[in-house]
């Protein structure tokens, strides 16, 4: 058994050879918050259309255009 936790995640990303544990381990550390009553979700999605917003305001067509010009 292990915890999601950053150390195990990380081992176990380098260190599995069982190809299904692995996909298993990963499919639940990048889902983490997108389930029960850590579900981030609502945040997200207000984070996205605020994102397109400013893009739209700034000219641009997305956040990604907004971002590479303040790189």
């Amino acid at each position: 058994m292990i915890t999601l936790d950053a150390p195990s995640f990380i081992f176990v990303m380098q260190h599995a050879r069982n190809c299904a544990f692995h996909e298993e381990v990963y499919r639940a550390y990048i889902t983490q918050a997108s389930n029960g009553d850590l579900d981030n979700t609502p945040i997200i999605n207000q984070i996205l259309k605020l994102r397109l917003k400013k893009a739209k305001l700034l000219n641009y067509n997305n956040y990604a255009e907004v971002y590479h010009r303040l790189c």
